[in-house]
């Protein structure tokens, strides 16, 4: 059958070319998500990282697709609640302590908007969101194993920092060049459900391969960094394997034992008693310490809240507002106190919404998925409760993939009903062919 009119060839000469920029635009995407563990800093090209590239390449592409299709897919209500917070913080200009910071802000947090939208039009079936997730795996892998490089070699974080021209006084944790130890242990917390979920739903052999190397690596790894914060959220993580152990084949199970008797041995031969001193002192810091500091931090910053209560601070002010209370203007180390103290009670209200709705999303999900999203999210939890995350990358990439996840299920029975009433269609006409065949 061709088409009759004009705008039918244009919209059959387009489609090809509109799914060719979306295979693009989608494997750019996997190749960022791949190197967000890496660090935002990880290979500076003509004064940008090689992160930035790829980003501006990928809105360049998604943009091209969009210009050529004509067409993009309706937001959901999260998005139209992301879109929410975000626009608080662009009204925050108006009261904020610092315009010049908030206003850097305000930038960050509208590209932050352009990846949740980037990944919402390229990620619309199960298919593209497991790729997704393998490239986050992957990506974790390859910093583990970056990690477990710099151990043997003996570079510490401090002395990776030291080469930035940064000090720091910690000389017996790991990370990756570039980025916090804290930050890289949450990081690689995050990949452990996602693990054990690519591991019952996956197929591929080398990706489960990846999936056990990785479980391997990076507990090691998260050990390594001696972030006790980052410890607690990947044994939050570790609970989606008492939820899917029963749907893993024997081979699975014997491999699974395997890997335990293997971090065992890590423990004992690889982390350093340093490491084991700092994640053991976790209990005395919690009651009689300061956390590091934290609690202090903290203080100045609820005294700050009282202050401005309803709106706020101002994104990226909280250290700047504490410095009467603290010699240093470090940021909350609390992604919620961070929010309810820079956005106010209205910036809080709208990040408790959304993760309320994140949540209720992820029960409606089935059963597999909804034990990875939920590990997921109380993993994430937990980790940027002694972190500032809510400007970051790995947060909004997880509130993303989460959203396109819960509506690629739709997207997978609208397209076997389609294929059904196609192949229905097309039986038809072999009938009614056959019919006048015999007729005549």
């Amino acid at each position: 059958m061709y088409p009759d009119s004009p705008k039918e060839v244009a919209s059959s000469d387009v489609v090809p070319i509109g799914n060719g920029l979306a295979r693009i635009a989608y494997v750019v995407l996997c190749a960022f998500v791949m190197l967000l563990p890496w660090g935002e800093d990880f290979l500076i090209i003509s004064g940008f990282s090689l992160t930035t590239w790829i980003g501006v390449a990928l809105f360049g592409i998604a943009a091209m697709r969009i210009l050529v299709i004509r067409q993009t897919r309706k937001p959901t209500l999260l998005h139209y609640w992301m879109l929410a917070f975000v626009g608080w913080i662009g009204l925050s200009i108006l009261w904020t302590t610092d315009r010049d910071i908030t206003a850097t802000f305000i930038g960050t947090y509208l590209q932050l908007l352009i990846l949740v939208w980037l990944v919402w039009e390229l990620v619309s079936n199960q298919r593209l969101v497991q790729g997704l997730l393998q490239s986050y795996v992957i990506g974790t892998l390859v910093a583990s194993l970056m990690t477990l490089y710099n151990f043997a070699n003996g570079r510490t974080a401090a002395q990776l920092a030291a080469e930035q021209g940064i000090e720091r006084w910690e000389t017996s944790r790991y990370s990756v060049s570039g980025v916090n130890e804290n930050d890289l242990g949450v990081i690689l917390a995050l990949s452990i459900p996602i693990i054990f979920y690519l591991l019952v739903s996956g197929k591929s052999p080398l990706i489960k391969l990846i999936c056990w190397l990785q479980l391997v690596a990076g507990i090691t790894s998260i050990f390594l960094t001696a972030s006790r914060g980052a410890l607690l959220a990947a044994i939050i993580g570790s609970v989606m394997f008492p939820l899917t152990v029963s749907r893993l084949p024997l081979r699975q199970k014997l491999i699974s034992l395997f890997a335990c008797v293997a971090l065992i041995a890590s423990g004992v031969y690889l982390i350093p008693p340093s490491s084991w001193s700092r994640i053991a002192a976790f209990k005395t810091e919690l009651s009689e310490g300061t956390l590091t500091h934290r609690t202090l931090i903290w203080v100045a910053g609820l005294s700050v809240f009282r202050d401005h209560p309803f709106l706020g601070v101002g994104p990226g002010t909280y250290g700047l507002n504490i410095l009467r209370m603290v010699d240093i203007p470090l940021v909350a180390h609390n992604t919620f106190l961070s929010v309810l103290v820079e956005l106010g009670v209205g910036g809080a209200l709208l990040l408790v919404g959304l993760l309320g709705c994140l949540f209720y999303c992820a029960t409606r999900m089935r059963y597999l998925e909804r034990c990875l999203w939920i590990t997921l999210l109380l993993t994430w939890a937990v980790g940027v409760s002694s972190l500032t995350w809510e400007y970051r990358k790995p947060t909004w990439l997880l509130f993303a993939v989460l959203v396109a996840h819960a509506y690629s299920r739709r997207t997978d029975q609208r397209a076997e009903k389609e294929a059904v009433q196609s192949g229905s269609a097309q039986g038809a006409n072999e009938e009614s062919w056959l019919s006048l065949r015999e007729c005549s």
